[in-house]
């Protein structure tokens, strides 16, 4: 049985994160006064353009077919 003769080699290992408390003493009300106005509330709109690729751009891809009895 042959030994290693080089020494371990150690790893930091990163501290672990503690999860913040967040506790609520006594049920509040919003705070009165001046609110920030929120701008752009509109309508959004979405439109896609159909244009013609050269062939040599597109890939055709489809389903891959394996042998019966394969088995992932």
């Amino acid at each position: 049985m042959k030994l290693a003769v080089l020494p371990l080699k150690v790893t930091a290992v990163a501290p672990v994160k503690l999860v913040p408390l967040i506790a609520t003493l006594l049920p509040t009300r919003p705070l009165t006064g001046v609110k920030l106005v929120i701008v752009g509330g509109g309508i959004t709109l979405k439109v896609f353009v159909l244009a013609a690729v050269p062939p040599g751009v597109v890939t055709l891809i489809g389903p891959v077919v394996v042998p019966a009895g394969t088995v992932a």
